[in-house]
């Protein structure tokens, strides 16, 4: 069976166990009662932290992005409260907001408006620089609608908005946009009349209570041997490989993300190639036993991915991602049998995050011979 990277190593705390030590003060009440509150807050929002258990990139970016004290400072100004997946009564708030993705920081007015939405791991600076721009209300889901209602010519704006809507959980919002692009350039000669036709493709064939054993991935196929946009083409073979992923048919899917890789643009390299390796480690004995270039590729995507990470930190330093980004890497060195590079990496993220005791644990492991 498959294991997760929490599973395999116990690299994260659980995020519960990690609430007292936190520096932002999480609100404990309803959630109507913190909506009332953040009238008076210096921000006037609420933020709604939405997350769910046994989630690595929900507890890690609770451990690390929230725990930093610039991020907690910034947060002073807000009433902060965590809406848990796997809570009733905080679950029926996500599903009022329509959020899908976790983690998923979601910004609202007192009166319960979607101002923003910021979703899945974001690092320090990044974030920061989201609050930021997000309290001078630039690019909100406001803004965006009236600059896209300013030049409906604009497609690259109208797609803008396609993607706040999403992030922000009106899918059904979005849908008209998309139709409205699809209108002004039904043969999709522009790379966005082609993303949202990839969209709206997707939503067809991708129904959140399908069983992905049901999903008809033939139409997604076709659509993709049309097309020449590299970046919708990587957009497209993502899709193909996460859901012949979740249907366990692996060699497929290794070999949609193959594809997915060689037309990936710049910008997705670091979150992407991340995700890639972690799958590849969670069923590395599967891949090994099935095609051993698989994880060799694993690697090189996993290499290039770090080497992001290591020109983001080195732009802005931020010790504990790029030390955990580090330890991914370093882990499926050890799965390849390459332990010594797995070692000498290990070390290099002991010294870069001392005080991280997951990764001497998981150091003291791969001394015992456990992968």
């Amino acid at each position: 069976m498959r294991h997760g990277l929490l599973a395999a190593v116990p690299f994260v705390l659980h995020l519960t166990a990690l609430l007292p030590a936190q520096e932002i003060t999480w609100w404990q009440k309803t959630f109507e009662e913190a909506l009332a509150a953040s009238k008076d807050s210096k921000a006037a929002m609420l933020l709604l932290y939405c997350w769910q258990d046994n989630s690595d990139p929900c507890t890690s970016m609770f451990s690390g992005t929230m725990k930093e004290k610039e991020v907690a400072t910034a947060l002073g100004d807000f009433v902060c409260m965590g809406a848990k997946l796997e809570d009733p009564a905080q679950k029926a708030v996500l599903d009022k907001y329509g959020i899908e993705k976790l983690p998923t920081v979601l910004f609202l007015t007192p009166e319960g408006t979607v101002v923003d939405a910021v979703p899945g791991y974001v690092p320090v600076v990044d974030f920061l620089a989201e609050v930021t721009r997000i309290r001078a209300g630039t690019k909100t889901l406001a803004a965006l609608r009236q600059a896209a209602a300013e030049k409906p010519g604009d497609l690259a704006l109208q797609l803008e908005l396609v993607h706040k809507l999403r992030a922000t959980g009106d899918k059904k919002g979005s849908l008209a946009v998309i139709d409205a692009i699809v209108a002004k350039d039904p043969k999709a000669t522009s790379e966005q009349a082609a993303e949202a036709m990839l969209l709206k493709l997707s939503d067809q064939i991708f129904k959140p209570e399908a069983d992905p054993k049901n999903y008809d991935l033939k139409p997604l196929r076709e659509f993709l041997n049309k097309q020449k946009n590299k970046r919708v083409l990587f957009l497209g073979w993502d899709r193909v490989f996460a859901a012949e992923w979740k249907r366990d048919n692996l060699k497929v899917a290794c070999d949609a993300a193959e594809k997915a890789w060689k037309n990936i643009p710049p910008d997705q390299v670091r979150v992407w190639g991340q995700d890639y390796a972690s799958k590849a480690l969670e069923a590395w004995k599967e891949l090994e036993k099935i095609d051993k270039g698989i994880l060799k590729q694993a690697l090189e995507v996993s290499k290039k991915a770090l080497d992001e990470v290591e020109k983001k930190h080195k732009a802005a330093p931020d010790p504990a991602f790029f030390a955990n980004a580090m330890y991914l890497h370093a882990a499926l060195l050890n799965v390849s049998n390459l332990r010594k590079e797995a070692f000498a990496l290990m070390d290099k993220a002991i010294a870069l995050d001392p005080q991280n005791e997951n990764l001497k644990k998981a150091k003291a492991a791969w001394m015992d011979g456990s992968k």
